[in-house]
């Protein structure tokens, strides 16, 4: 087996792209197929540097819907080819050579079996397949695309202490946990592709924020609700997502630490120390009203300019909080009260 005493952290991260990207069964040419120029321009100038001395036609096959001249180096012949299903132009670097290929496929069966190119193998296979899927209530998940299981990548995460598990459904590898996060940041998992590595550390860095100790958080909120807020107040206060602000609210909650009420189309959370009780403009003038004199719903929803459904729900509501009561002859009243009726 040759030798290749030039092989870097590049090199092998070239190897990654091909291992995911590439086509690993002809032997008669190296392929490599993707929509980054980057990347396409990185593997190619790998190629070139490993395989200089043969004097290589390295070609760039670009296709889009409008045949778009995308620029390459000099030492590149390139193609343009009109795709009309190309959402967006992709390019297919060949080089073709039998034995460079199999030169090629040595080197790379000898880089993924090395551990100190673990990390640089992982780093080119996830610019070719990976992806990182941003649910809600701060789900983060780090993908890598596989129609079935792939021993290699199992290898390289298990070798980083990576947990993992293996979607058939999804076909793909899923990440989750802010540990595993951690891991995969500390090898720069994302560096190699432009996109990817922006949106990784964009959600990186969002991830460890959201994790700041959680008791400041939660003290400073309950601080705040001495008056009523909604939880979109609350995450532009401490700019952090509506998510974010309700897994701490919910808890909150359930141990009667706060309490909610709805109003119009949004909740208004408040510490459950305030006995005050937040009602709308609109409920505030069926109180009046009823505070005035007793009063059916047939006769508010005249009052009122609304149909008798609709005065019903605002009674019901009204009765929910024990603002008022309804009596054995259809009538409501209004409930002595010594709390404060906030009204928003």
């Amino acid at each position: 087996m040759r030798m290749y005493p030039h092989v870097t952290p590049k090199v092998a991260e070239a190897i990654g792209l091909w291992l995911a990207e590439g086509d690993t069964k002809t032997n008669a040419e190296i392929t490599f197929t993707n929509n980054s120029q980057e990347l396409i321009k990185f593997f190619g100038d790998v190629i070139k540097r490993v395989f200089n001395e043969h004097g290589l036609n390295y070609r760039i096959y670009i296709y889009s819907a409008t045949e778009e001249k995308i620029r390459f180096p000099r030492h590149y012949t390139l193609r343009y080819y009109k795709d009309k299903r190309a959402r967006k132009p992709y390019c297919i670097f060949r080089v073709a050579s039998v034995k460079v290929v199999n030169e090629w496929k040595r080197l790379a069966e000898m880089i993924k079996f090395d551990e100190r190119y673990y990390a640089d193998v992982l780093r080119g296979f996830f610019a070719g397949e990976g992806n990182i899927k941003e649910g809600s209530h701060s789900n983060r998940t780090i993908r890598i695309a596989q129609g079935t299981p792939n021993k290699l990548v199992e290898d390289i995460l298990r070798y980083y202490g990576i947990s993992y598990r293996f979607s058939a459904r999804g076909r793909s590898y899923e990440i989750t946990g802010r540990w595993n996060w951690k891991k995969l940041a500390d090898i720069r998992i994302a560096d190699l592709h432009p996109l990817k590595k922006k949106r990784f550390w964009r959600v990186f860095n969002d991830f460890k924020e959201d994790h700041y100790p959680n008791n400041k958080l939660k003290n400073s909120i309950i601080e705040l609700l001495v008056e009523p807020q909604t939880s979109l107040d609350l995450a532009r206060k401490f700019d952090r997502s509506q998510a974010r602000i309700q897994d701490i609210l919910i808890p909150l909650k359930k141990c009667g630490k706060i309490k909610t009420f709805r109003v119009g189309s949004k909740n208004y959370w408040i510490t459950s120390k305030q006995r005050g009780v937040i009602i709308s403009k609109v409920k505030k003038k069926y109180l009046n009203s009823l505070g005035e004199e007793d009063k059916n719903a047939a006769k508010l929803a005249k009052e009122f300019g609304v149909c008798w459904k609709s005065a019903s729900r605002r009674l019901i509501e009204l009765q929910k909080l024990n603002l008022v009561t309804k009596s054995s002859t259809g009538t409501w009243s209004t409930v002595p009260n010594q709390r404060e009726v906030i009204v928003l």
